[in-house]
């Protein structure tokens, strides 16, 4: 990486940002990952795992929110077709660099790789092939209707019969094997290949990795799927109705009204006092509803104490 990222006067490194634009960013990043990422299209969650992995679709989007340019290059690739070099077994690797950047200015870089002899690549689960039609859709026959194996029809088979020790069928290999068409995933390779080199600075340059992980993204593909949102007229407003409690990120002139209706000056707090009123203000976001329920304690934290410098700022 490129470009200083932080300033040191007289041996203090001090940070970049000061509180108020770090709070800023922080809330755009949450509100774009709130409102515009999918899950299951955009990041995507592995059973058994309690975290999110981004998908490249989702990468794809947070280089455009942040303005970067990516810039892909094959570092070293491997395309051994006949396996002459690996013991007679077909081998292909790819490993790829991607470098994000904006304007003239390196932001992050990463590299990613990918490989025949990956267990997924490598192995297939066989099954039981029809001999005649070459479908895997023979089954066991039942023994009240003479045993045997079948092609089965409903199962898009030919509709064969085989005896219960035809050679054809039980000599089959069945379970994990060897995959016999290694060359029919070399464009898959490549693509998972820049795939992870593209989700790993994504993830550093965006700070992100609190939302994100990449350690099994692999294992989620994702695809993007344009649908037009639907037109929904709006409704009437009804007479003598109440407004509706906000939901999602709160606006600061809300959340002011309804601190200053419980008698709190936040405009007047000196700079001692914005901690103290930072967790002084949690319990009056949640009560009136100023957010959505998935918020956890420590982003309540990051909004109050947003509340309160944006309030003394607009007061100075």
């Amino acid at each position: 990486m490129t470009g200083e990222i932080v300033v040191q006067h007289d041996n203090f490194i001090a940070p970049v940002a000061d509180i108020t634009t770090a709070l800023r960013r922080y809330q755009a990043v949450k509100d774009f990952i709130g409102a515009v990422l999918k899950e299951g299209v955009d990041y995507g969650k592995v059973p058994g795992s309690d975290k999110f992995a981004l998908l490249k679709a989702g990468a794809e989007k947070m280089t455009a929110f942040f303005g970067f340019s990516v810039r892909t290059a094959l570092l070293d690739f491997v395309e051994d077709w006949t396996g002459k070099d690996h013991d007679g077994e077909p081998f292909f690797n790819y490993r790829y660099q991607v470098q994000l950047w904006r304007g003239d200015q390196l932001i992050a870089e990463g590299e990613g790789s990918c490989n025949s002899w990956e267990k997924k690549y490598r192995y297939r689960q066989a099954e039981r092939v029809c001999p005649k039609c070459g479908k895997p859709t023979i089954i066991k026959g039942k023994e009240e209707y003479g045993g045997g194996w079948i092609c089965f029809l409903k199962k898009g088979g030919c509709g064969a019969k085989f005896a219960d020790n035809a050679p054809d069928i039980i000599s089959q290999q069945l379970g994990q094997v060897k995959n016999a068409d290694p060359a029919d995933i070399v464009n898959t390779l490549q693509k998972m290949a820049q795939k992870r080199a593209l989700v790993a600075p994504v993830l550093i340059a965006t700070n992100t990795s609190d939302y994100f992980t990449q350690d099994i993204e692999d294992f989620i593909d994702g695809t993007v799927t344009e649908v037009a949102p639907p037109v929904v007229p709006p409704a009437p407003p009804a007479e003598h109705s109440e407004p509706p409690a906000p939901t999602g990120k709160m606006k600061l002139e809300t959340a002011l009204a309804v601190t200053n209706s419980k008698g709190v000056k936040l405009a007047d707090l000196p700079t001692d006092k914005l901690a103290f009123m930072a967790n002084s203000l949690i319990k009056s976001l949640k009560d009136n509803n100023l957010d959505d329920e998935q918020h956890t304690d420590k982003q309540y934290e990051l909004d109050a104490v947003q509340i309160v410098i944006a309030s003394r700022n607009k007061a100075g």
